[in-house]
């Protein structure tokens, strides 16, 4: 009996081993694959499928060459944005999205929750009552520097009645500053500051049911999104938010040079080219209080501060 208890304690115990075995082996394989995916991706074709194999690749250089689409993932954060511009739509510029994502085997799935210009109309479809976050399935192959992309629940990936399908191609964007900063990050804006001669006068907490301004920097990128559906309504310019895409170059160890390529929300933007070496850009200081906050300082033409924002990490 003895000898039964003790074999049934061994067969326990192993099978409790190779579970956690499996579920450390797994959670390893997944950091692995994440940091492979961290960075910034562009969208540069489609994949298209018949009954699941793929027949073609469509690249946007010759369907689409003025269409933008960047994406970037970073430790549990995705962010997204494009520049499809339309004078006909009710926001002037490009879509955008922000939320979670997280990786178990080979599928990734991403949860949003916050939007800029046509992304806000997923997010509340016809009114003006926000739906519930709903995580969005994807499968996901790495090839070096190349990511498939293909919907699993969504509606754009659902196969139709002739059995095509397809799967987005992404191509990952090389670094434009070699190594990496405190400024590397995702980071929320939690305070403005505001300043009369150089000098801060207020304080003011940003809720967060309010306003969402969220940043992605890293290695010389950037991605920003700021929702403000939670201060407006629909109708007001001011619902569809904003935000942008573009790189930076380091002016000093804490200040840096941004030049904005392309941008999301509500107000119109002209296109602009892709950022080349001297490009003129807006110049962020930075005053790190630790390595999770910092103060973000803007400068006028003539040198004085007009605006100062806190940050800190997400993490």
């Amino acid at each position: 009996m003895k000898f039964k208890i003790l074999s049934i304690l061994i067969i326990g115990f192993l099978v409790n081993s190779c579970a956690e075995t499996s579920d450390k082996k797994n959670e390893s394989t997944a950091s692995s694959v994440e940091d492979k995916l961290n960075g910034f991706w562009e969208r540069i074709g489609t994949i298209q499928m018949v009954n699941g194999n793929p027949v073609d690749t469509i690249y946007l250089r010759n369907t689409n060459p003025d269409y933008r689409q960047i994406k970037s993932f970073y430790k549990g954060n995705v962010t997204w944005i494009n520049n499809q511009y339309d004078s006909l739509m009710e926001f002037k510029s490009g879509s955008g999205m922000y939320g979670k994502f997280e990786i178990k085997n080979d599928i990734l799935t991403e949860t949003i929750t916050h939007a800029t210009g046509g992304g806000i109309s997923w997010l509340y479809g016809e009114g003006d009552e926000k739906r519930e976050a709903v995580p969005t399935v994807f499968k996901f192959s790495l090839n070096d520097d190349l990511l498939s992309y293909d919907f699993v629940n969504d509606e754009q990936g659902a196969e139709s009645e002739s059995g095509e399908d397809y799967v987005e191609l992404w191509k990952k964007l090389s670094d434009i500053t070699p190594n990496s900063s405190k400024i590397d990050g995702v980071w929320k804006r939690t305070f403005e500051i505001q300043y009369v001669n150089n000098v801060p006068v207020d304080t003011v907490s940003v809720p967060n049911d309010g306003k969402l301004d969220i940043h992605f920097r890293l290695n010389g990128r950037f991605i920003y999104q700021v929702d403000n559906t939670g201060m407006s309504s629909p109708g007001n310019q001011l619902w569809w938010g904003h935000g942008g895409y573009g790189q930076y170059e380091f002016i000093q160890e804490n200040s840096i040079k941004e030049y904005g390529e392309f941008f999301s929300g509500g107000e119109f933007f002209p296109q602009r080219p892709p950022r080349t070496v001297g490009d003129d850009g807006g110049i962020r200081n930075f005053d790190f209080y630790n390595d999770d906050l910092f103060l973000q300082t803007q400068l006028d033409s003539l040198g004085n501060i007009y605006r100062g924002v806190v940050y800190g990490r997400v993490k």
